[in-house]
């Protein structure tokens, strides 16, 4: 079984983690944590190590907001774990893809980083070029 645990600055992480649930349902082994004002990634890591421990036999997916970020680099931390794997760059589409997947490991991980680049996108509106006479 695997259990993935959202980390963010702010309320990102929460954010992702109900979105994600109002589209798939209530999900048990989704976790999230927020960085919230006045905090740093220290008083994080208790509340994440605690998870890993009491999961030692489960596959744990870390995804953080983004790349370099003090979140990110206290979870690098954790991939001393031989069941812990780091995954940056979270939205919705992500989780949700690594939520549902139930291949391997790396497979999971692999289709939710590309599950989640494909939805970032700039959405225009096309104009037609042509006028459309309903009269004729």
């Amino acid at each position: 079984m695997r259990k993935f645990i959202l980390v963010s600055h702010g309320t990102l992480a929460d954010g992702v983690k109900n979105s994600v649930e109002l589209i798939s349902g209530k999900q048990k082994n989704l976790i999230s944590f927020s960085m919230k004002e006045g905090q740093g990634p220290v008083d994080l890591k208790q509340k994440i190590k605690s998870v890993l421990n009491e999961n030692k036999r489960y596959e744990i997916v870390l995804i953080s907001d983004f790349p370099g970020g003090s979140v990110n680099t206290l979870l690098m931390e954790f991939l001393q774990y031989q069941n812990v794997y780091l995954v940056s760059g979270m939205n919705s589409m992500l989780v949700l893809s690594m939520i549902l997947n139930q291949a391997d490991i790396a497979t999971c991980i692999k289709a939710g980083i590309k599950a989640g680049k494909a939805t970032i996108k700039q959405i225009k509106i096309e104009q037609n070029e042509q006028e459309d006479d309903f009269f004729d």
